[in-house]
This record gives structure tokens, C-alpha cells and sequence, in this order.
């Protein structure tokens, strides 16, 4: 009785947590990203399901042994642009995505990417040394979409302003 409570209570919290990022799997996707993309901003180079880890350095806190509590993600639309990493979230009332927080590439001191088994982190310092780290995830949010996460990576090493380098 118990594991099914268990097991009912985890598939609700996984149907949750694809209804709050919004229409990734139709095809109103990309429109509905790019409608909420600043017009400063440009074009969504690449963006997906993700999250943002606040003042993480990578898989530092899981490395420690949880002797360190790290920072609780933060799920969204993660969108780079080519003068900014975007996090979106789904106002499901209006229909719409809305832009909850924006990180301006010209302020990247340093990219990297962290690993740690099969997960994959974006690691970035900025010019004021703090950090953040992202991934993007598969459409449910659930899973660590590598190919998306190198690929981001790559991308932002290529493409940042590095000053003190």
C-alpha cells in the first residue's frame, strides 16, 4: 500500500512539473519563446526546458558528501541569446511565457562545464565572481539533456566576452 501511494505521489509530481514548463512539446514552442525574448536580446539561439542553479559552483555541493547544501534549482525555459542567457517561466493564466531572469554574456568572466556521472552543468563566473550554474533538461524537466548542456557550453566558451583571462 505504501509504494503505491509512493509511486502515485511521484507521477503527480512528475505530471506537475511538465505542466509548469508550458508547451514544450507543441509546436507553438519556438513562437512562444521567441514572443517572450526581449527585443534587446535578439534571436533564441538555443533554448529548451532547464534550470538555473544560483550561486553554484557546478556539482560542488554534491561532490562535498552533503557536508554542503547547495541552491534549489530553479526550473524554466533556459534561452541564449547572443547577449544573453534567459531563464522564462509559463504564466499558464495569460498564456505566455515571462521572462524572470536575465544574465548578460557581456558580464562572463568564465565558462565551463562541469560533470559528474552521466549530468552535465554549465558553469559560469562572472566578472564580479560569483557563479551560476545551468542545465538544460529533457521536455519533463526531470533528466539532464547532455547534448543540449555540452552543446550550450561550447557555445558560450566560444562566443563570451572573457576579459581577465
Amino acid at each position: 500500500m505504501k509504494s503505491t501511494y509512493k509511486l502515485l505521489c511521484f507521477v503527480l509530481f512528475l505530471l506537475a512539473a511538465c505542466a509548469a514548463l508550458g508547451p514544450v512539446s507543441e509546436p507553438e514552442f519556438p513562437r512562444l519563446v521567441q514572443n517572450a525574448v526581449p527585443e534587446q536580446d535578439g534571436t533564441a539561439i538555443l533554448f529548451g526546458p532547464g534550470i538555473w542553479i544560483p550561486n553554484t559552483l557546478g556539482f560542488t555541493d554534491t561532490r562535498s558528501s552533503g557536508l554542503t547544501r547547495g541552491q534549489e534549482p530553479v526550473p524554466g525555459i533556459l534561452v541564449i541569446t547572443d547577449s544573453a542567457i534567459l531563464i522564462l517561466q509559463w504564466d499558464k493564466e495569460r498564456g505566455r511565457f515571462e521572462l524572470i531572469k536575465r544574465f548578460a554574456l557581456s558580464g562572463v568572466r568564465e565558462v565551463r562545464l562541469d560533470k559528474y556521472g552521466l549530468n552535465r552543468r554549465v558553469v559560469i563566473r562572472w566578472q564580479d565572481y560569483s557563479v551560476d550554474s545551468f542545465s538544460f533538461t529533457k521536455s519533463g524537466g526531470q533528466l539532464i539533456d547532455v547534448h543540449k548542456t555540452e552543446e550550450a557550453a561550447a557555445w558560450l566558451q566560444t562566443n563570451c566576452h572573457k576579459s581577465g583571462n
